[in-house]
């Protein structure tokens, strides 16, 4: 039996030096029958970067949208797309070899299959302050694919796209453009609602890819917190899916505690400086275990206030 065809759709919202490599890479890849890449409204030059490359191989096909988020410009990339397959790239994800060809195996004797592909970030060499959002980011990616591999059940049920595929019908079904833009947790949201379509999904580590992960201590509390409303949305929409759960449930009970009095409106303003500035000063100071330490306490209190919509 023949492979099905990939259309690949790479969505990039202000990641223009980031597209050259990603594009490259996938493009290595002689499978993939097209290679559309969705600029979200950003004017950071990304628009013209693809438009030149395109110029360069004819497989790849800018396209611009009004800024939507990232589930409308997958929804763009993918009714754009004419193979039978789409593979979901996200911008800062750089394709391992035969990337699109083992995606297409894996559809091949498949139907109704979500397929979630292995996208590791590398850790820093050298541990530099400010390093923790990206130790943290590497650390909880393994131990999410190491559940999935677990408990395949989670796989629907905790999505942890970048690098994904299903076919192309089956997107359109569904839909990439949820009903609420969350922010955060939106590949969870849209695994959800894969399963109650009755798709399914699996996880296999040699569709390999690497993501460039890189965060500032502001994007990273500002994602915690949006982490925490996502959470609370879903648990509320997917009852059946979802459990409603405090997010410091798992935390022992004094830290648990702290946690949540420091997420009181009285006490936060004075935890959160007090918590920045003990990340700041064990940074400087190389003590990089406390640093990483006191950056997860102060997400685990960003956590706490969106989850209590705060």
């Amino acid at each position: 039996m023949s492979l099905p065809s990939v259309s690949v759709v790479i969505t990039t919202y202000r990641r223009r030096d980031a597209l050259p490599a990603a594009i490259a890479a996938i493009a290595a890849d002689p499978h993939p029958a097209e290679i559309l890449v969705v600029v979200d409204g950003c004017a950071d030059g990304s628009y013209e970067v693809v438009r030149d490359l395109a110029a360069e191989n004819p497989r790849v096909r800018p396209i611009w949208r009004e800024n939507g988020g990232e589930g409308a410009a997958r929804q763009t990339g993918v009714e754009s797309a004419t193979g039978d397959i789409v593979l979901l790239l996200d911008d800062d994800v750089v394709a391992g070899p035969g990337l699109a060809t083992g995606h297409a195996r894996a559809h091949r004797d498949r139907t109704g299959t979500v397929v979630l592909g292995y996208m590791p970030t590398t850790a820093p060499a050298v541990r530099r302050r400010g390093d923790f959002p990206t130790v943290l980011y590497a650390r909880e990616y393994e131990q999410a694919c190491q559940r999935y591999e677990n408990d395949p059940g989670s796989v629907i049920t905790a999505l942890w796209a970048g690098n994904m595929s299903l076919r192309r019908e089956d997107a359109l079904r569904v839909g990439l453009n949820g009903p609420r833009r969350l922010g955060y947790h939106d590949d969870q949201e849209f695994g959800l609602r894969c399963a109650r379509a009755g798709l399914t999904a699996v996880f296999d580590r040699s569709l390999a890819a690497r993501h460039s992960h890189s965060r500032d201590v502001d994007s990273f509390l500002r994602q915690a917190r949006l982490s925490g409303l996502a959470r609370r949305h879903l648990a509320a929409t997917y009852p059946d899916l979802v459990a409603d759960t405090d997010p410091t449930g798992t935390l022992p009970g004094v830290l648990r505690a702290g946690v949540g009095a420091a997420a009181t409106p009285g006490m936060y303003p004075l935890a959160n400086a007090a918590l920045r500035g003990g990340v700041r000063a064990t940074g400087r100071l190389r003590m990089f275990g406390a640093e990483t330490y006191l950056a997860r306490t102060l997400r685990q209190i960003e956590l706490l206030r969106g989850y209590r919509g705060r």
